[in-house]
């Protein structure tokens, strides 16, 4: 948490971004290549290997050529290096996301303004925070503005563990745009990680009744209802929950596993899974 707010202060100050989510809210005029990167170091972000991170999005960096791939790369540049505690080069990298976008990736500064409230550079931090409100106030489209509150939610959850604001703001997110399913999925993924399962389930159930009928709605969920087995159970061995799980909870795993396989998921331990647990 910022150190030189208060609670009320900051959360009206911090309009933050999320380089996963963002990939889902707008279309990048990237490459297949610099795609491909961009979605592998937003995955590692997610996981907290920042090295790795770094790594990939410094790749990307070097192959990435339009407006889009260049902030993408300097934005998860940024966050990479203030994973790793590198707050002087994660500025450098946000003020180069902000140069080729004329100052206005929400992204950079957010970015910027973590790594100088780090460096103790409280004033600075503000300033770069309160230019976020600046832009954000100029957008009119009010889907854009549910998705930017969603995106915030998703930066208060993972780079800030902020859990209830992170729900307040998916939640004014939900109130502006109720017709996005990404919303309600983002909203269950972070139930499931608080290991409320059954309140992931109502909000992934609310994704599949707007449409969300893919290969990756099954996944979400299949795996959301294996973790919850697993806890349960307190084990991973297919065996065991076999003989474990009840034939109701059976059918939860299994009903939602078979979709996604039918739909053309590839994953041997999946397929091994289904033989032994979904008959």
């Amino acid at each position: 948490m910022f150190k030189i707010f208060s609670a009320q202060t900051f959360v009206a100050s911090c309009f933050l971004f999320l380089i996963s989510v963002a990939a889902s809210a707008q279309t990048f005029t990237m490459g297949k290549d610099c795609n491909a990167l961009n979605a592998k170091g937003k995955d590692e972000l997610k996981a907290k290997n920042y090295q790795q991170a770094f790594e990939t999005f410094s790749g990307m960096k070097g192959k990435c050529k339009t407006k889009d791939g260049k902030e993408a790369s300097a934005v998860g540049l940024a966050e990479s290096l203030n994973g790793l505690g590198r707050y002087e080069e994660a500025i450098k990298a946000s003020d180069e996301a902000l140069k080729v976008t004329k100052n206005s990736s929400l992204a950079a500064y957010f970015q910027k303004g973590y790594a100088q409230n780090k460096l103790k550079q409280y004033e600075a931090s503000k300033a770069s925070l309160d230019k976020i409100i600046q832009l954000t106030e100029k957008n009119e489209n009010i889907k854009q503005r549910a998705t930017n509150y969603a995106l915030m939610a998703a930066m208060y959850d993972r780079q800030l563990g902020n859990t209830d604001s992170a729900f307040y703001f998916l939640d004014k997110a939900i109130a502006m745009d109720s017709a996005n399913a990404g919303f309600y999925i983002q909203k269950g993924d972070m139930f499931v990680e608080a290991k409320k399962y059954e309140a992931a389930f109502i909000e992934y159930d609310k994704a599949v009744a707007l449409g969300r009928t893919d290969m990756d709605m099954y996944i979400i969920r299949s795996d959301a209802s294996l973790k919850m087995m697993e806890n349960k159970y307190h084990t991973t061995n297919a065996q065991e929950l076999r003989a474990k799980m009840t034939a109701s909870e059976k059918n939860l795993v299994c009903s939602d596993l078979k979709k996604a396989l039918d739909l053309g998921w590839k994953d041997m331990n999946k397929d091994m899974f289904a033989a032994l647990v979904c008959k």
